[in-house]
């Protein structure tokens, strides 16, 4: 398979720099090789991740804020790539964190 995307106004660019949303179109026309890469997103380890959208385009995954993490889950449709990214990342620093911000708080009266 070619590394880079061969036509439209993409030409040229490499397919892992292409965003997610433009893949999903790509997908769903059919093309295998967007295929193979939303496969590679989906499926390759979270702190590898890179995100490729806003401000914060080619930081880590796991690298974002929390509180930012938490507005994409809070504003983000749950089927979109970025939703699952958000929650699988917040998965990945709730498991290897010391910290107690994710301790659930039980209140007694």
């Amino acid at each position: 398979m070619l590394d880079t995307i061969e036509f439209g106004i993409y030409s040229g660019l490499e397919w892992n720099k292409l965003s997610t949303e433009y893949l999903h179109g790509l997908a769903d026309m059919g093309n295998l090789q967007a295929k193979n890469e939303l496969d590679k997103i989906y499926n390759s380890p979270i702190q590898n991740q890179i995100v490729g959208f806003g401000k914060f385009a080619r930081y880590k995954w796991i690298d974002l804020d929390v509180d930012y993490l938490y507005w994409i889950l809070d504003n983000i449709d749950t089927s979109n790539i970025k939703y699952i990214l958000a929650k699988r990342t917040l998965k990945y620093i709730e498991e290897h964190s010391n910290s107690e911000e994710f301790i659930d708080v039980i209140y007694v009266d």
